[in-house]
C-alpha cells in the first residue's frame, strides 16, 4: 500500500490513501528487511496495535495479534530486581539480600548479587514467571532504577576483577541464563547497562542474554559520535565507547534511547536530525534492537510525540530514510497543507533552538535555549496555523500541540503577572479536555497545577508524590 497506493499511517486516527480508478502493479518479487530486530517508540499513542502494524513496530506493549503480524512478547521488560527478590517479603529477616552501603544493609537499593541465596530465590521467581507466561519469550532480570549498588566485599571484589560495576550484574544474569537454558532454550533474559553499569565488564553476556545499553546521561542536541569526537572525556564518549565494548561482549545488544523531557513533557524536545544520525550509528555498530522512549503516561500528549513516533518508525525500518520528507508528509497529512507548512516553520525554528545549547531529558522552561523571543514567535506561528486550519479536526490537532507553547508562556510569567492564575486554570482544563494525564513524569496534574501556581518555571518540586504504575 505504501509503495503503490501512497498509503501512510501518521497517527492512530490520521491516515492517507491515494484514490484511483485503475491501479497497475508490476508483480515482481518484493523483499524488505528492517535494520533492527526490535523496533519501538515507547510513547502511549504508539502502543496502538493498528498504528504499530502499519508502521513496522513490533512493540511488546502493543496489541499485535497474529492477524496484525505478531510480536515478540516481553515480561516485565524494565527494572525488575525489586520483583525478583521483593523487599517487602525478605528485607526484615534477610537484609543481607540487599545492598550494603557504608557498612549497612539498606532498602530501596539493589540486590547483593554475590549472595547465593539471592540467586536461588531469583531463579525460583524467574521460573515461575516463565511458567505463568508461556506466550512471553523475553524476561527482564534488570537492576532497579537507582545507583545504590551493593559495596560488600564480595561485590566489590567482582567489580575489581571485571573492571566495571556491571561485572556482578552480568555474572548474576549469566548464572540465571545458564540455569534455565536447557529447560527453556527459546527464552531470552534481558538486563540493563544503565547509569552505574554502563561500562562493559570483561565477562561476555551469554547468547541468551539481551544487554540493553541506555543513553541516560547523554546530551541530545548533537549526534553521539560528534559529541564523542568533540569531548573525548564527556558523557557521550563514555556511551559511545561502552556501546562498542558491549558489542564485543553481547551478541544480543539493544539500546534504550530517549526522545522527551521527563521533567516537562510539554517542553519541545526536537532533535530530529541528530536522532537520525544516532539511529544510523546504532545500525552501523551492530545494535539489534532499539527503543526510543517518549511519554508513556496513560494520557500521552508530550510535545509532538505523534510526529516523533512516525519519524522513529521510518528510521527504525530504514535508518537512511529522509527526515525532512517524513516531517513534510506528516505535517501535511495531519494538519493539512496550509497549516502543515506553517507548523514546519515552527518545528524547524524549535529544532534549531533546541540544538543550539545542551539538550537534556531533565530541563525546566528556563533552559538556556528558550528565550521570550522564541516563545513570542512560537505563539505567532501557532496562531497562523489555526487561522489556516481547513477543518475542525485539523484545528483540534493544532490546539493540542499548542498546549506546549502555552505551557512555556505560563511557566515563564512572573508570579504577579495579571491573569496568571486564571490562565493556568484554563490551561489545565484544556489538558483534561485532550485527555492528557501527566506533564511531568509520574506526577498527577493536581500536584503539578499547585506547583505551577506557586512557582515560576515549575521549579518548586516540594510535592514529590509519584504515581506508580507497572508496564509489562
Amino acid at each position: 500500500l505504501e509503495r503503490f497506493c501512497g498509503f501512510q499511517c501518521f497517527t492512530k486516527d490520521a491516515e492517507v490513501l491515494a484514490q484511483t480508478d485503475l491501479l497497475e502493479i508490476d508483480l515482481t518479487e518484493i523483499t524488505a528487511a528492517p535494520a533492527f530486530d526490535f523496533r519501538e517508540s515507547y510513547s502511549r499513542d504508539a502502543f496502538d496495535g493498528d498504528f504499530c502494524a502499519k508502521n513496522h513496530f513490533n512493540s511488546s506493549l502493543a496489541d499485535l495479534s497474529r492477524a496484525r503480524g505478531g510480536r515478540v512478547k516481553w515480561f516485565n521488560f524494565h527494572h525488575s530486581f525489586c520483583d525478583l527478590v521483593p523487599e517487602a517479603q525478605y528485607f526484615d529477616e534477610h537484609p543481607e539480600y540487599y545492598s550494603e552501603i557504608d557498612g549497612k544493609r539498606v532498602p530501596d537499593s539493589q540486590l547483593c548479587l554475590t549472595n547465593p541465596e539471592v540467586a536461588r530465590i531469583a531463579e525460583r521467581t524467574l521460573r515461575g514467571w516463565i511458567a505463568d507466561n508461556p506466550e512471553a519469550r523475553v524476561f527482564s532480570v534488570a537492576q532497579n532504577d537507582n545507583t545504590r549498588r551493593c559495596t560488600c566485599k564480595n561485590c566489590l571484589r567482582v567489580e575489581q576483577e571485571e573492571g566495571s560495576a556491571a561485572g556482578p550484574v552480568i555474572r548474576f544474569v549469566n548464572g540465571l541464563a545458564d540455569a534455565i537454558r536447557d529447560d527453556h532454550p527459546d527464552v531470552l533474559l534481558h538486563t540493563f547497562a544503565y547509569k552505574h553499569t554502563v561500562a562493559a565488564p570483561k565477562t561476555a553476556a551469554r547468547e541468551n542474554v539481551i544487554v540493553r545499553l541506555c543513553s541516560f546521561y547523554c546530551r541530545f542536541d548533537e549526534p553521539f559520535e560528534t559529541q564523542a569526537r568533540e569531548e573525548p572525556d564527556g558523557d557521550a564518549a563514555v556511551f559511545v565507547n561502552a556501546l562498542r565494548d558491549w558489542k564485543a561482549r553481547a551478541k544480543q545488544l539493544y539500546v534504550w534511547d530517549y526522545t522527551v523531557n521527563y521533567w516537562n513533557y510539554l517542553v519541545p524536545f526536537f532533535n530530529f536530525h541528530a536522532l537520525a544520525e544516532n539511529v544510523r550509528f546504532f545500525r552501523d555498530t551492530g545494535v539489534r534492537g532499539l527503543l526510543e522512549e517518549g511519554n508513556f503516561a496513560y494520557g500521552g500528549g508530550a510535545c509532538f510525540d505523534d510526529l516523533k513516533s512516525y519519524l522513529i518508525a521510518k528510521l527504525l525500518w530504514d535508518p537512511d530514510a529522509d527526515v525532512d520528507t517524513a516531517i513534510r508528509r506528516f505535517t501535511d497529512g495531519v494538519y493539512g497543507k496550509a497549516s502543515g507548512a506553517i507548523l514546519r516553520d515552527y518545528l524547524s525554528m524549535m529544532e534549531r533552538a533546541c540544538c543550539s545549547k545542551p539538550l537534556g531529558i531533565h530541563q525546566f522552561s528556563d533552559a538556556p535555549w528558550i528565550t521570550d523571543g522564541l516563545v513570542d514567535e512560537g505563539e505567532r506561528l501557532f496562531a497562523a496555523a489555526l487561522d489556516a486550519a481547513e477543518n475542525e479536526t485539523c484545528r483540534k490537532r493544532i490546539e493540542r500541540e499548542q498546549l506546549s507553547i502555552r505551557f512555556l508562556r505560563l511557566t515563564r510569567l512572573p508570579l504577579d503577572a495579571p491573569g496568571r492564575a486564571e490562565a493556568i486554570e484554563a490551561f489545565f482544563r484544556d489538558l483534561k479536555r485532550f485527555g492528557i494525564t501527566e506533564i511531568r513524569e509520574r506526577r498527577s496534574l493536581a500536584v503539578i497545577k499547585k506547583e505551577m501556581l506557586e512557582s515560576r518555571y515549575l521549579r518548586d518540586r516540594t510535592q514529590e508524590y509519584k504515581l506508580y504504575y507497572i508496564m509489562q
